[in-house]
């Protein structure tokens, strides 16, 4: 495995384990089998593996959802699928996106932000097409809420084991979830 991929993987299980904040390059460089000085050959600081993790969500995200379809619902499911996926096959990196979305720091910050716009904005189109007629702020909502309760599965604690069909079992609660959208729409002001 390259070093870089080592330090991500160190970096990924101190990061869940103790916090962005509570965890120095010499923590990191120690749990890789290298020193703290040697990660700097690879990455500017720990800002910059944190923010080489949120990628890979990203990136993580994108490959589990697959490309937008024409049909709303398929693209939907595709989605939903995706972040579940990535909350029961890669806990640690879900939740410490999770809990670490402050310590993300500029010029990372708009970088990732930049992406996840993206990313919310075909959440949005899908959500618009599947449940025509809502603002784009509701969808919003409904898409925040939906991943958030989907991404919560990361932060069981990992010694604890989930129950068969967990992964059905939260894909109806998301279903259930958006079709608030079909109704008790807001009457005109």
């Amino acid at each position: 495995m390259p070093r870089h991929q080592e330090i991500l993987l160190a970096a990924e299980r101190l990061f869940f384990e103790r916090s962005f904040d509570g965890v120095g390059v010499d923590d990191i460089g120690r749990a890789a089998g290298t020193s703290g000085s040697a990660i700097y050959r690879y990455f500017s600081g720990k800002d910059e593996i944190l923010a080489a993790l949120f990628s890979r969500v990203l990136d993580e995200l994108l490959v589990r959802s697959g490309r937008p379809g024409d049909d709303p619902q398929e693209e939907l499911e595709s989605l939903l699928r995706g972040f579940i996926e990535l909350a029961t096959s890669h806990e640690m990196l879900a939740a410490i996106w999770v809990r670490e979305q402050r310590s993300l720091a500029d010029p990372y910050r708009g970088e990732h932000v930049r992406r996840l716009r993206r990313f919310s904005d075909r959440w949005v189109d899908c959500l618009d097409r599947s449940y025509p007629g809502r603002s784009r702020e509701e969808l919003l909502i409904a898409s925040r809420a939906v991943q958030t309760m989907l991404l919560a599965e990361a932060l069981r604690p990992p010694e604890t084991r989930r129950p068969a069909g967990s992964h059905e079992l939260m894909l109806r609660m998301a279903r259930a979830g958006l079709k608030a959208l079909e109704t008790g729409r807001p009457q005109d002001s």
